[in-house]
């Protein structure tokens, strides 16, 4: 016997509403614990992971996958939190795993919505330039989407969604992109935690990261005029 009412159900279409829907839900239910991470203080974003205990790991992937996936939401708070709490290498590893299963789900967003989506998110100049875009680019883009907080990293896997790119490439660039940028936080936290104050190696390293900003942005600003 067939059940015809359990056609619709085989629709990729339905399958997507209903984890659309069960994200939304989740996302009502734990967003006032999670919510102060995102403040822009590390303290609170520490707060945050000191309190889930065990789970401080699982709950930094979680809170770099919601950054990456709903903007603007500020990634480097939760970074240098988890950097001061399980130090750079693990700081950097938590962060890295959850960013880049954030820009998966952008790119798989992209690819199903299709132009519609960066065009009216990014413009049409963007979507023209998609088509030309290689795994170099996007390398780059990638660590500008991470270096820059005037540009958002969701931007970098919409763009690759309407690319020539596939998912598995896409995703070895834009982790290979992103790491800088997150370790570059993580170590700052725990030389912070370490010294209760940025030391030298800290603040060496973030007079460094400044000057990529400054340099990145440049970049950024040729990238959108070529």
């Amino acid at each position: 016997m067939r059940f015809r009412w359990f056609r619709p159900f085989r629709s990729s279409r339905w399958a997507w509403w209903i984890v659309a829907a069960i994200a939304a839900v989740a996302l009502l239910l734990v967003w006032p614990r999670v919510a102060p991470a995102f403040s822009g203080s590390v303290k609170a974003a520490a707060d945050v992971l000191g309190r889930t205990g065990r789970w401080g790991p699982f709950v930094v992937v979680g809170l770099q996958l919601l950054q990456a996936v709903i903007s603007p939401l500020p990634a480097w708070p939760v970074t240098v939190a988890a950097g001061a709490l399980y130090g750079p290498w693990w700081g950097t590893l938590y962060s890295l795993i959850g960013g880049s299963i954030g820009a998966a789900v952008n790119f798989l967003l992209a690819r199903r919505l299709g132009v519609p989506l960066v065009r009216r998110t990014l413009g049409e100049t963007w979507v023209q330039r998609a088509g030309r875009l290689g795994a170099l680019h996007f390398l780059v883009l990638s660590l500008l989407g991470r270096l820059i907080p005037v540009v958002s990293f969701d931007a970098v896997a919409y763009i690759a969604g309407i690319s020539r790119m596939e998912l598995a490439p896409f995703l070895g660039v834009a982790t290979l992109g992103q790491a800088p940028a997150f370790f570059a936080y993580a170590y700052f936290g725990s030389d912070l935690a370490a010294a209760r104050g940025a030391g030298l190696q800290g603040s060496l390293l973030m007079l460094l990261f400044v000057g990529l900003i400054a340099g990145g942005r440049h970049v950024w600003q040729k990238f959108a005029a070529s």
